[in-house]
């Protein structure tokens, strides 16, 4: 198939090359038969001079053509035939999955580009690049999925066949049964919140907007994590401003609090303090969610907002990273903003900005 459309190729640019050639000896021959007639009216040359002279003119009309026909191919070539060359071989490494396949092109060396096309090709190396990049975060998440589903089930499966020793104490039954409680429960999590970004990156979900009082919504979310913070504990401390009405969509914006509360309360020590605001900020109404946990490197706090990504190992039992992905989802989809400031030992903060 390739070589057909090679030799089609081929046989359109002999063509295009011959209609040039005809099209260029048609205009010389036109314009200089013109000009002759123009210059040898009244003229006193005999004709049988002039006949003399028509082959040297006539075939100086073919050389002419012929000269003008390599200078408008070797233009079109250069400037349009290499590079629709190179975006046609392009397109077809795309089609057979080498999405690594990249345009050589003039304007690197140079730093000018010479035609339209030149941008035409910066573009398709730039989705390139893109492609790679979606391919490469594909196979991470596949990854990272199959790991994440495959460490609660081997524990489920381990606990489910100690529970079949009938010489364990009730004491040992209940702890092997909250082993597995806890990693079904870890399993259900991980799968609603894949099943929620995949939603979201696709764009079946749309937000549903309504206007709320934002410090009654942080209070009644707040009070869902009682009994964390009292088995922990924890002090909790808020500021929340009276009469600050938001306009988003409220189950989204629960989503998010929930992932934010839920990570200050859990990476909090026992007897920590976590602080949540709301308040008016420069049209925008913010909400802080500060704790006093183990905080995260500036390294990590670029990446934070990643599928999966878990910068401190050490707390990777706690969750499967994609609480913050998911909250970094809804708030573009919200067309909010969200910020952190960390620093290891002293603790987050979660900065959240919501239009007015």
């Amino acid at each position: 198939m390739a070589d057909v459309n090679k030799k089609k190729i081929k046989k359109r640019r002999i063509i295009f090359s011959l209609i040039s050639y005809i099209f260029i000896f048609v205009g010389i021959s036109f314009i200089l038969t013109c000009s002759i007639v123009l210059f040898l009216q009244g003229s006193p040359l005999p004709e049988d001079f002039i006949r003399s002279r028509a082959p040297r003119t006539f075939s100086n009309i073919f050389i002419l053509s012929f000269i003008f026909t390599c200078i408008v191919l070797s233009i079109k070539y250069y400037y349009f035939d290499r590079q629709i060359d190179s975006i046609r071989n392009a397109t077809r490494q795309f089609t057979k999955g080498n999405y690594s396949y990249k345009i050589y092109s003039e304007s690197k060396l140079h730093g000018a580009k010479n035609s339209e096309l030149e941008y035409i090709i910066e573009d398709i190396n730039k989705i390139s690049n893109q492609f790679m990049d979606l391919e490469n975060l594909q196979n991470s998440f596949l990854s990272n999925v199959s790991h994440e589903i495959k460490t609660p089930l081997t524990v489920i499966k381990n606990y489910s066949n100690l529970l079949e020793n009938e010489n364990l104490s009730e004491e040992e039954r209940k702890n092997y049964c909250k082993v597995i409680s806890d990693s079904i429960e870890k399993l259900n999590n991980l799968v609603a919140n894949v099943l929620k970004l995949n939603k979201l990156e696709n764009q079946k979900i749309v937000p549903e907007v309504s206007t709320f009082e934002l410090s009654d919504f942080l209070g009644q979310t707040l009070l869902a994590f009682e009994h964390i913070w009292e088995e922990k504990n924890i002090l909790i401390d808020v500021n929340f401003e009276e009469n600050l009405f938001v306009k988003t969509d409220k189950n989204f914006l629960e989503i998010v609090c929930n992932n934010l509360i839920s990570n200050a309360l859990k990476f909090t020590e026992n007897g920590g303090k976590v602080f949540i605001s709301c308040f008016k900020e420069n049209g925008f109404a913010s909400i802080c969610i500060q704790d006093t946990g183990c905080g995260i490197s500036k390294e990590t706090g670029k990446h934070i907002f990643e599928k999966f990504y878990q910068g401190d190992t050490s707390h990777k039992e706690k969750g499967n990273g994609l609480g913050l992905a998911l909250v970094k989802r809804i708030i573009d989809v919200l067309g909010a903003e969200i910020s952190i400031n960390s620093e290891l030992g002293k603790g987050s903060t979660f900065i959240i900005k919501i239009k007015l």
